[in-house]
């Protein structure tokens, strides 16, 4: 077992959970609600939403199965590689926007996925 890999599989799962439940508690339903925003629109964001979700899920899905030796190598690679990315472009939004990062946090759950995921190619 790759110790980094299964810390970076954990994360992504708690990352996949708080997406689920807080930010659709928070974001989905408030989206869902807002009756000045066309339906088009709308739906397509609520669609993303779900892909978001889905891909939260595979990532989890991808470390867990490195970590463990059921998958190959290229899955840890791609998995941190997104996680990197998400961070890169979560910490960009808050720069170009200019937007509070606590109020944006999504880089505080990308980065650690990130680093540990990189730790874990390294074991």
């Amino acid at each position: 077992m790759n110790p980094w890999l299964a810390v970076a599989a954990a994360l992504a799962a708690i990352t996949t959970l708080i997406h689920t439940w807080l930010g659709g508690r928070e974001i989905a339903a408030r989206l869902l609600a807002a009756e000045r925003l066309r339906n088009v629109p709308k739906y397509t964001m609520y669609y993303c939403w779900h892909l978001v979700t889905i891909i939260l899920a595979g990532q989890a899905l991808a470390f867990a199965l490195a970590a463990f030796g059921y998958g190959s190598r290229d899955l840890a690679i791609f998995a941190t590689a997104g996680a990197g990315l998400f961070a890169l472009w979560s910490l960009g939004m808050v720069g170009s926007f200019r937007l509070r990062p606590a109020h944006f946090p999504q880089w505080a759950l990308f980065a650690p996925m990130a680093a540990c995921g990189a730790l874990g190619l390294w074991w």
